[in-house]
């Protein structure tokens, strides 16, 4: 019997100890849902349903962190084995973060481990060392203002033109006054744009989406039987890659999910296919410069996209020290940096613009008011040329814009890692914390005592003001260009105030978005060229839906319009 009572007391122990050890271990201090440290699962049963039921899985971390504890900063709680994930919703703490203390914070494992396996060499991947901050350095010149515009503005103009041939067929004859999906034809364009801009040659996406509509209404489909362009195989490419990221990364392991994805014919199909588009375009750029004078290589005359300057400066420099240059095929940097760019900046920028185009559905005042001032400003009768679109001072245009970016919340979150033992609104934060921070401003923070800020962010706040307290921070659930507008009250004349709100959508310090300057100067061409030709009219009820789906990006649920032609 003393056998057997032992034996039961050593497996209440074995039991015991492995429910101590698999039970979530919450940070001392830091406020969690009480129900959910007394469970091995922790959160993750409140969280599923949540996310199968809205497809966001960043909105439901908040929604049953945060949100359900009324607090500004909370952590979610995993099995034992795993530390909690740390959860800060405060704009003005996560902008202090993002863009003054870098030497505290820097990417995190669990944002790495979603990019490395496919993209080890693009800067998503990377933790911020001097190798990175090397790597940055050599493409920075091409999201310099003054190349942009030389280089990939004229481009995002010719593609913006393409999209409203296709739009003025789709309004006027195939779909008259019925919704149609713009989700795919945003995603063309945007393509169209970025590759030419990053590689200099055209995918031809749009124009031939065009012309294929067009032989069908005439019913001549001799252009239907010609092979479609380069582009086509990209989008195809892209769309797979981008699917694919967003599926794993909804795993419970996605680093292994993405690892084992590098294995399959699919991704190696992928891998190939856009591997050879861009090493056929880099060749073809080397001849091009090694063919050059030295004289002519140090001016930037012969540079047409981002791709020529980098590797101009690559040859130049080898010259200098009369080295042979580095063969950029076998660069493994540029390749994957030049991936990464494709994905995202074109996912990006389609995914805003059909948001862009939801608000101006369901805020029709200032719909109107946007186009009542770009008619003021541009009287037409042409299209304005993407000179006057970019060199014209529009305070409204930029408000819109800049509501669109923070509205929409195209990057809903992202993740930093504490470097240090630190802390965040007062609460200690111990070295190697992951927390996830929510990007998108679309309701009013909590209150927060202000002594619990960092100094740096205080000062910010002295310097600029809480907007989130004043009248840029009113309703701020609507969408309103004027909240980021100040009059000057001798003149009476509206100026853009870029710092009316934190601006988070592109995140910030040196971690922040590499593309911010194309995207910005992207949404604006296609603004401008798209609510001086259409009227986005009221959708049907079922098509209202501000819902989304969360993959790489945060995607309207249905990206529906129905537009005028004017």
């Amino acid at each position: 019997m003393l056998l057997y009572a032992l034996f039961g007391l050593g497996c209440l122990a074995f039991v015991a100890w492995v429910w101590l050890n698999l039970c979530p271990k919450p940070y001392p201090g830091i406020p969690y849902n009480k129900a959910s440290v007394n469970r091995i699962t922790g959160d993750i049963p409140d969280l599923v349903p949540i996310i199968e039921k809205t497809n966001e899985f960043s909105n439901s971390v908040f929604t049953i962190t945060t949100q359900r504890l009324g607090t500004p900063i909370a952590q979610l709680l995993f099995p034992g084995i795993r530390k909690p994930l740390i959860v800060l919703e405060d704009p003005r703490e996560i902008e202090d973060i993002l863009v003054r203390r870098n030497k505290e914070f820097d990417k995190a494992p669990m944002g790495i481990d979603i990019f490395s396996p496919m993209f080890p060499r693009g800067t998503l991947s990377q933790y911020t060392t001097p190798e990175l901050r090397a790597q940055k350095r050599v493409w920075a010149d091409v999201m310099s203002t003054e190349f942009l515009r030389k280089t990939a503005a004229p481009n995002i103009h010719k593609a913006t033109l393409e999209l409203l041939e296709i739009w003025r067929l789709k309004a006027s004859v195939v779909y008259k006054d019925q919704p149609f999906n713009v989700l795919d034809d945003l995603k063309n364009a945007a393509l169209d744009a970025i590759w030419v801009a990053v590689v200099g040659e055209e995918p031809g996406v749009t124009k031939f989406e065009s012309k294929k509509l067009q032989s069908q209404i005439s019913g001549n489909d001799e252009y239907l039987n010609e092979p479609p362009p380069r582009g086509t195989f990209l989008k195809e490419e892209v769309a797979y890659i981008a699917n694919t990221i967003a599926r794993n990364s909804n795993t419970p392991m996605p680093k292994w999910a993405q690892k084992l994805e590098t294995y399959t014919p699919r991704y190696r199909k992928f891998r190939a296919t856009v591997t050879s588009e861009i090493n056929r375009v880099i060749t073809k750029a080397v001849d091009r410069f090694q063919k050059l004078e030295m004289g002519k290589l140090e001016g930037d005359g012969n540079d047409t996209c981002m791709m020529d300057l980098v590797l101009r400066r690559q040859i130049l420099e080898a010259k200098k020290n009369g080295k042979i240059p580095t063969d950029p095929i076998k660069d493994q940097n540029m390749l994957d940096e030049m991936f990464v760019m494709l994905v995202g900046g074109h996912d990006s920028t389609a995914c805003t613009l059909s948001w862009f185009f939801k608000f101006m559905e369901a805020y029709p005042d200032a719909q109107a008011e946007l186009r009542a001032t770009l008619k003021s400003a541009f009287p037409g009768p042409d299209p304005p040329s993407v000179n006057d679109i970019l060199g014209t001072n529009i305070p409204y245009l930029d408000g819109a814009c800049e509501e669109a970016f923070r509205l929409a919340g195209t990057a809903k979150a992202n993740l930093r890692q504490a470097l240090v033992d630190t802390t965040i609104l007062g609460y200690r934060i111990p070295k190697g914390a992951e927390i996830i921070m929510n990007y998108h401003i679309n309701y009013s923070p909590f209150s927060v005592d202000e002594s619990t800020r960092t100094s740096s962010s205080q000062a910010a706040a002295t310097k600029l003001g809480d907007g989130l307290l004043g009248n840029a921070g009113r309703d701020i659930g609507r969408f309103e260009p004027r909240r980021w507008l100040v009059k000057d009250e001798k003149t009476g004349r509206e100026t853009f105030n870029a710092y009316a709100l934190p601006s988070l959508a592109f995140g910030g310090g040196t971690r922040g978005c590499f593309g911010r300057k194309l995207a910005m100067m992207e949404l604006r061409i296609i603004v401008v060229l798209l609510i001086l030709s259409f009227e986005f009219q009221e959708l049907p009820e079922g098509l209202k839906t501000m819902g989304a789906r969360e993959k790489i990006f945060r995607e309207v649920e249905k990206p529906y319009a129905r537009v005028r032609v004017l």
